[in-house]
């Protein structure tokens, strides 16, 4: 009996075997079984997936990297001229564009003032026909002699 108490008292059981011992050793076997151990680091089983980025943070930054990157930056009000010159191109373009079409359209009322009475009446009327189906579009290829032909057989088979 005392070597099952030994036995008991060495190693960590399950509440239930604790009863069976006598009351004098239960003292002794919770004792031997919660003994202060230190602990071990938990190892995760592998490597650190954030040990890069946690090194990059800890890092002290590159002083040649740092000094180029602060000569590349620029200044708000080179920035702000810059913006302010692109504007000005952008509105130049735009005004371009606009004094083309307004010239376009004085040409064209000059064109219908050119002429006759008659045809004026009909110039001044827009033109609402749709483009045809069938146009003639031009390419760079000669045409295929009776495409439309095969095609019209192709659609009846």
């Amino acid at each position: 009996m005392a070597r099952h108490i030994m036995l008991l008292a060495s190693r960590r059981c399950p509440p239930f075997a604790a009863a069976l011992r006598p009351a004098g050793t239960r003292a002794l076997a919770f004792k031997a079984t919660h003994k202060r151990q230190p602990k071990k680091e938990e190892s995760s089983g592998g490597r650190d997936p954030y040990a890069t980025l946690k090194a990059a943070i800890i890092a002290e930054p590159d002083p040649e990297l740092s000094t180029a990157i602060m000569a590349e930056k620029e200044t708000a009000a080179a920035r702000r001229e810059r913006r302010a010159e692109y504007s000005r191109q952008a509105i130049t373009e735009v005004k371009r564009v606009m004094g083309h079409l307004s010239r376009l359209i004085k040409l064209r009322q000059a064109a219908i003032e050119a002429l006759p009475e008659e045809l004026q009446e009909a110039a001044r009327k827009p033109d609402l026909t749709p483009a045809p189906i069938q146009r003639r579009i031009f390419t760079d290829t000669a045409p295929i002699p009776d495409y439309q032909a095969k095609l019209l057989r192709r659609g009846e088979d």
